[in-house]
């Protein structure tokens, strides 16, 4: 009897490992089919990408975008969870940091710069107080006054996650502190109208 191993470049030597004949099938040892995605088909030269908002270890920071010079700048604080309270800190890549910028008086409800600070480097290093209050995309802006006396906008930008959906990796510079009670729960104790 001959032996009618496949050989190890293919089902029949015409194709590239992973890949099947037109109509079949690729099946496992117990008989149950396999995604041509599979861990085990996938071709060696795949490897880990990170984006680019992490170091070389794999940390993840805060990016912080210049949109208009020195006017405005966007910083993008990755994913939140809806109804937590974040300290979150920023460092903007300002030139004038150490002339001595203040905090704006507008501030909104949700979002609101708490300090400023010059670290190393000469950035300015602010610490944002923020809700994720809603769920999805939120974009809050702080108010910083320049020495000039012009303002420079801060842009917070998150992604919320609401919920039952999950806790997300929060990124370095983040902390929450505070878990606000959500008034539609199913746990309240309103008895509704009588």
């Amino acid at each position: 009897m001959g032996d009618h191993r496949q050989e190890s470049h293919g089902c029949c030597g015409n194709h590239e490992p992973g890949e099947t004949q037109p109509g079949r099938t690729l099946r496992g040892r117990v008989g149950r089919k396999l995604s041509p995605y599979s861990p085990r088909i996938i071709k060696a030269n795949h490897h880990v990408h990170f984006s680019e908002d992490t170091d070389k270890l794999g940390n993840t920071a805060i990016v912080v975008k210049e949109k208009e010079e020195g006017t405005k700048y966007e910083a993008h604080v990755g994913f939140l969870q809806i109804l937590h309270w974040y300290h979150i800190t920023i460092k903007v890549p300002v030139k004038d940091a150490a002339e001595g910028y203040t905090i704006g008086e507008n501030q909104g409800v949700h979002c609101r710069a708490e300090s400023l600070k010059v670290v190393e480097g000469g950035e300015l290093e602010v610490l944002v107080n923020m809700l994720a209050h809603k769920e999805k995309l939120l974009k809050e802006a702080v108010t910083l006054i320049k020495p000039s006396g012009e303002e420079l906008k801060l842009i917070v930008f998150a992604r919320v996650l609401g919920k039952q959906k999950g806790t997300p990796m929060l990124r370095n510079g983040i902390k929450s502190y505070k878990v606000e009670h959500d008034e539609e729960s199913e746990a309240s104790d309103w008895q509704g109208f009588t």
